[in-house]
């Protein structure tokens, strides 16, 4: 009897392979449709808490206060979380963390009328995401294996991408002109629940505490964990660089999106709310990003990936800085006559130049954060990994403050493009101080 052929399952075509066989695992499924619960709350909230500030106070003071209740917890508790993540069940730390957030929404729709409130609950929700964010970048070896990673954090940035785009750009801005915001607050509730309670139904998460794990832990003693948790990562090259890239990749991209306001009025002559239509192709250099990046390590290797990416990156930067001169050369030489024959100027070539430059520069800090957890979810010991990750968390935060405040500065002192010039230089410099750096220090095998 001849045997019956079974046809493959289909796969969606948006999706690579690799990202197929990631939802056909029961567990990263679960966990994947967590992170889309709580991670688009959590940027529907932020866009929520940000609208909330402005109708008390126009103030740049009022935002820069709701701005600390987010940099002052993780300068604060970066070690103590980092080290609690690590010690306690990840698991229960995400399902309480989410269930708390779920709290605050109750208290947040009858607080938004007070800025003082807001402030409140801005800081408690900064609190417990220097928790929960470790936690879930740290969990994630205990979910898929090892050779699954890369695909894994690409599928999960994919996914955050989505729930930004929903969150700040659609379902937030719809309910906050529509409503006073408490039925915004309501669907965000039943989101954080939903987290909470998926999490509850994923088998790799554990309650329970680890027997040499039940004593109490000391600020004393976190501040020595996560010291021990930077030296062992410290003493990995690899795992040293590719945190240092990840996180001046993240400034990077803060530095950029408080330029933009004066990058769309004085370069590109348009505006700035209307920047968003300009950038709008950026999503698909990040698309493409995600869905290269496993190829990419796979033939050049993840630390080649990475620092190529970098470099492209702080290439990038640099030429956003020369969007003018490009866009007049271009102009200039005319090479196909469409300046000659068309309406198109010198405005339209700006717009052209950007978008080129701002889908390139998309798709190479999309590669390098990406990378850059895989290296430390590889390298770094899994119990280990949330001191890490908080440690990332706490860097970027804090790093982030003197370069947006410096640029915001400096480009009403000189111009938004000679920023932008010395920002990809930076960007450089610290490549090359942090690739100095990581090749003095003992590699872990040798001690």
């Amino acid at each position: 009897m001849a045997e019956i052929a079974v046809a493959p399952p289909r796969r969606n075509r948006l999706l690579l392979a690799q990202w197929s066989e990631l939802l056909e695992n029961d567990s990263f499924r679960r966990f994947f449709l967590m992170r889309l619960a709580a991670t688009g709350a959590v940027n529907a909230l932020s866009y929520a808490l940000l609208v909330f500030t402005v109708r008390e106070s126009t103030s740049a003071l009022a935002t820069g206060g709701l701005l600390l209740t987010v940099l002052v917890p993780s300068a604060m508790l970066g070690a103590v979380a980092g080290s609690a993540v690590d010690r306690l069940p990840r698991g229960l730390i995400l399902f309480a963390s989410n269930l708390l957030r779920a709290l605050l929404m109750f208290a947040l729709i009858g607080a938004k009328d007070s800025l003082a409130s807001i402030y409140l609950v801005g800081l408690a929700l900064g609190v417990i995401s220097q928790f929960a964010v470790p936690a879930e970048s740290a969990v994630l070896p205990h979910i898929v294996r090892q050779d699954k990673l890369t695909a894994a954090n690409s599928f999960l940035s994919l996914g955050s991408l989505a729930t930004q785009v929903a969150g700040m750009l659609i379902v937030a801005p719809a309910l906050l002109k529509t409503t006073d915001g408490d039925p915004l607050l309501f669907l965000l509730l039943a989101l954080f629940v939903f987290a909470a309670a998926i999490i509850t139904v994923i088998p790799q998460f554990h309650f329970s505490f680890a027997a040499e794990h039940r004593h109490g832990l000391t600020l004393r003693a976190a501040r020595r964990q996560f010291a021990e948790g930077w030296m062992t990562m410290a003493r990995d090259p690899v795992a040293y660089l590719s945190l240092v890239l990840s996180v001046v990749a993240s400034v990077s991209t803060l530095v950029v999106a408080t330029l933009l306001p004066k990058f769309s009025d004085r370069v590109l002559h348009i505006p700035p709310e209307n920047i968003v239509f300009v950038l709008a192709p950026v999503a698909i250099g990040i698309f493409l990003g995600l869905r290269s990046v496993e190829w990419l390590a796979d033939r050049f290797n993840k630390m080649v990936t990475i620092s190529g990416a970098y470099l492209l990156m702080a290439a990038t930067l640099m030429l956003l800085g020369l969007v003018p001169a490009t866009a007049a050369a271009i102009v200039d030489s005319d090479p196909l006559g469409m300046f000659s024959r068309t309406p198109l100027n010198d405005q339209s070539a700006r717009i052209a130049v950007t978008v080129l430059h701002g889908s390139v520069y998309g798709f190479a800090v999309t590669v390098v954060g990406t990378m850059g957890k895989v290296l430390l979810n590889e390298r770094v010991p899994v119990e280990m990994q949330g001191r890490i990750f908080a440690a990332q968390s706490v860097l970027s935060n804090l790093a982030a403050i003197p370069p947006v405040l410096a640029g915001g500065l400096l480009a009403d002192a000189v111009g938004v493009e000679p920023v932008l010039i010395a920002a990809g230089c930076v960007a450089l410099a610290a490549a090359v101080w942090s690739r100095a750096q990581g090749s003095k220090v003992v590699p872990a095998g040798a001690l």
